[in-house]
């Protein structure tokens, strides 16, 4: 796991709080007049390298984490694999098919792939070349440049991430990235999600449990918690973090009867920067467990017993 330091330890905690009100404040004007359009953990000029790379990270980060879990070299082979919120491109399911999955559905909240571009597409179809599976991702690739889906490569745009819409009992995994934490009722989703799982179906999914906005992020990565419930909800916009740590995804996950619940810290405050936040945070987080409240991000695994 690795710990985030901070040099900003001469900045007194009033002066964030104030800072994070502002630019929440900004945020909720930007996407209220914008939308949700950047889900991506970089901004800036379109980059095709940079959004590959980050594409196959991902992927590889799932796979490593579910071969951790389950001894499997070959996780995705054969599987019916579902994402949750793949964002602004499905590159990560051209990924998985090329693994070997036997199909890839996708369901999002916002319609962000809508308007990925042809040339991110065919450079990762160029790196996918030595993958097992690679004609399945040429397929996909095929279907996308041509504006069409199949039985086995789909996508859905839900504004209400309408989960029980999809077929029950069908998907054998299910991930997603930096998705659940923008998810305001835990609860119903994976309610739903142990409708539609097959017995013995897995789950990963890697959570941004800290600060969101850009620029307090890097010095205040737990500035989110500062505020009361009614402040945060006042100035919060669609897809802004629900707040909820780690430990609270477990219960969630052991309530609706999921098994094998395992969670692998990823980034963790400091020490030094925990200490000094902790009596500035709102009334609910000062009671929460330290090492609770310094986890910033982490990877979640769950199997749904079997039938």
């Amino acid at each position: 796991m690795t710990h985030m330091q901070r040099s900003a330890g001469s900045i007194p905690n009033s002066f964030f709080f104030l800072a994070g009100l502002f630019l929440r404040t900004l945020n909720k004007i930007r996407h209220r007049i914008r939308g949700y359009t950047c889900p991506r953990p970089f901004t800036g000029v379109p980059d095709t390298a940079q959004d590959v790379a980050y594409t196959l990270e991902v992927v590889n980060n799932w796979q490593g984490a579910l071969r951790a879990y389950t001894g499997d070299d070959t996780p995705f082979h054969d599987k019916h694999v579902l994402e949750l919120g793949p964002g602004p491109d499905l590159g990560t399911g051209m990924v998985i098919l090329a693994l070997g999955a036997r199909s890839y559905t996708a369901i999002d909240r916002y319609n962000l792939a809508a308007g990925a571009r042809p040339d991110f597409y065919r450079s990762l179809s160029q790196r996918l070349r030595t993958y097992p599976a690679y004609d399945r991702a040429r397929q996909a690739l095929e279907g996308l440049l041509a504006g069409r889906f199949s039985s086995w490569f789909s996508y859905r745009h839900s504004p209400g991430f309408r989960l029980d819409r999809l077929p029950q009992s069908t998907y054998q995994l299910a991930v997603s990235q930096a998705v659940l934490e923008h998810i305001d009722d835990v609860y119903d989703v994976f309610r739903m999600l142990k409708a539609i799982l097959t017995g013995g179906a897995l789950m990963v999914h890697e959570v941004d449990a800290g600060t969101h906005t850009r620029w307090i992020r890097r010095l205040d990565p737990l500035n989110l918690l500062r505020y009361p419930e009614s402040l945060y909800a006042l100035l919060k916009w669609g897809g802004a973090p629900n707040r909820l740590r780690m430990s609270e995804y477990q219960s969630v996950l052991k309530a609706e009867g999921f098994k094998r619940i395992w969670t692998c810290p990823l980034v963790a405050v400091s020490p030094e920067y925990l200490k000094r936040v902790i009596p500035a945070l709102a009334e609910r987080f000062k009671r929460y467990a330290p090492d609770d409240l310094a986890v910033l991000s982490f990877r979640l695994l769950a199997a749904k017993e079997e039938a």
